[in-house]
């Protein structure tokens, strides 16, 4: 036994109390998706706490939460006098201390930001501070788009993440007030499905454990002079979905990508991270790493062509027509799957405007493709699109997946790969 320094014993081994989840629900129109998500963990087994920051409490009533996972909501710092006997009279050590997960949902940008920053002004706060070494900890932002796009926030989510937080969504669409874009608390069953896959003991949803999976990710640029370039719009959301998809399911992840805002960089534990900007470099950095790899996923938007010759200086404008001649750049998928061995398995994207199925069947056997995931235009840049896989030694087999968010779609993605992959590994 170790004697806390509040006075009270408590064991050094938690063995008694498996799956204790602490709820943070901190003050955002959002609060309202977290009595679900309460829900859902109590009915999957855990053992559900909810602590509230004072601005919650404006949005949804403490005892709804209460109801929902039969223990008391903990509001209050400093609780009454008449409940300040043993350990209710510490509020932010209890069950803190316990939690074997934690999940902040909804993340706002006050409470990231103090979470990042390690002050414990309220309730909510200093339950963080309060959690054990091995806790596993989670943030779902939720704010306006504007708030989420500050440098400010995006600097205090990646020191969260920098410190070991893993962070779910946001994710596109139309806000509660009125904006439209990222800022979208994920979705309750979707949150809890992914935080289900991580929990120690839990390996069934763990099917790529002990597997290295290879995503390429983002644009390349082809430069014509040093300040332009060829490029297209590829915001690497799919690889950032594809990358922590992967780590849920138990892989390491090589992720080479091309550039890419910084928040759409899946900064995980078990994610090692190779920046390249032309085709050229995503081939060089690719292919030492493909040797290794379990798993290919081609979801770069690599650049078809290049400039045949690259300016020294920066090109001068004239009043003359320009012509520019281009060359085309090395098929990454095709070259790195022709020298796949037995039991690697290789996976590629397909965007097309017209005759997709045909197209996407015969680009799955050009590249020595194992499968292929057909998607529109409107993914290009955006959280979601419209799929079709498409598998089989000629693409015979046609599957249309609809509508889907990224991460909905990486995970069935990678679940048809684990199934693929046989995992016999048994887990050390």
């Amino acid at each position: 036994m170790s004697t806390s320094g509040c006075g009270l014993s408590r064991p050094d081994h938690r063995s008694d109390v498996k799956n204790l989840l602490l709820l943070g629900v901190s003050g955002g129109i959002a609060a309202y998706k977290t009595v679900e998500v309460a829900s859902r963990f109590r009915k999957a087994g855990f053992d559900v706490h909810v602590v509230l920051s004072e601005a919650a409490t404006q949005f949804i009533a403490p005892r709804t939460f209460s109801a929902v996972t039969g223990n008391p909501a903990l509001t209050d710092l400093f609780p009454p006098s008449a409940q300040s006997i043993g350990e209710a009279a510490y509020p932010h050590l209890y069950p803190a201390t316990r939690a074997d997960l934690f999940l902040l949902a909804p993340a706002t940008a006050d409470m990231i930001a103090k979470l990042a920053h390690g002050f414990g002004s309220d309730l909510l706060s200093t339950c963080a501070l309060s959690l054990p070494q091995g806790c596993l900890k989670y943030f779902a932002p939720a704010m306006n788009t504007e708030m989420w796009n500050q440098p400010v926030v995006q600097q205090n989510v990646r020191t969260l993440e920098g410190l070991g937080w893993v962070k779910l969504g946001p994710e596109d669409g139309l806000l509660a007030c009125g904006a439209e874009g990222p800022g979208r608390m994920m979705e309750p069953a979707l949150l809890v499905e992914q935080i289900r896959k991580q929990v120690p003991g839990n390996q069934a949803a763990r099917p790529l454990r002990h597997r290295r999976v290879l995503v390429l990710s983002g644009p390349t640029r082809e430069q014509l002079d040093p300040v332009r370039f060829l490029s297209n719009p590829s915001s690497g959301k799919m690889g950032q979905a594809l990358a922590e998809a992967a780590v849920a399911m138990g892989a390491t992840v090589d992720f080479v990508t091309g550039p890419v805002p910084e928040q759409h960089l899946p900064r995980l534990d078990g994610v090692t991270l190779h920046a390249v900007n032309s085709a050229d470099e995503m081939l060089a950095t690719s292919a030492p790493i493909a040797a290794e790899a379990d798993l290919f996923v081609f979801a770069a938007a690599v650049a078809d062509y290049r400039p045949a010759h690259v300016a020294d200086q920066k090109l001068p404008k004239t009043t003359e027509p320009f012509s520019l001649e281009l060359v085309p750049t090395p098929d990454i998928a095709a070259t790195l799957s022709q020298q796949k061995r037995p039991g690697q398995l290789a996976v590629g994207f397909a965007l097309q405007t017209e005759d997709g199925i045909p197209k996407a069947q015969a680009k799955l056997q050009r590249k020595h493709l194992d499968g292929i995931l057909l998607n529109s235009p409107e993914a290009l840049g955006g959280s979601q699109g419209t799929y079709t896989w498409i598998s089989g030694p000629r693409g015979e087999q046609v599957v249309e997946w609809g509508t889907l968010s990224k991460r909905a779609c990486a995970d069935q993605l990678l679940t048809w790969a684990a199934e693929r992959l046989d995992v016999t590994v048994s887990d050390h």
